[in-house]
């Protein structure tokens, strides 16, 4: 029976380093790749509870606050929305 492969193989001390090289290059390459792959299927997605300032004023699990008499402080008293009032009010 007959093997499968090449039957030219690298003769030179240099061509078989670069040989070596580009074998290992591409098994790192395949690792990589696979461990990313597997990561990126078994990892849940992080849904994050808030994306709006509503939902940061209706929530009570997640702490939050500014710099006192800073100026995201004095921003959040003075505005004309009430969501960020609201969220002032809340952070005390």
């Amino acid at each position: 029976m007959r093997s499968a492969g090449s039957e030219v193989a690298p003769r030179a001390v240099s061509t078989r380093m670069v040989s070596g090289i580009w074998w290992f290059f591409t098994l790192i390459l395949i690792a990589s790749y696979t461990a990313n792959l597997a990561a990126f299927l078994t990892v849940e997605r992080m849904r994050s509870p808030i994306e709006s300032a509503e939902d940061l004023a209706k929530q009570n699990v997640i702490k939050y606050g500014t710099l006192n008499g800073g100026s995201t402080m004095t921003f959040f008293k003075v505005t004309t929305l009430t969501v960020l009032r609201t969220v002032a009010a809340k952070e005390g």
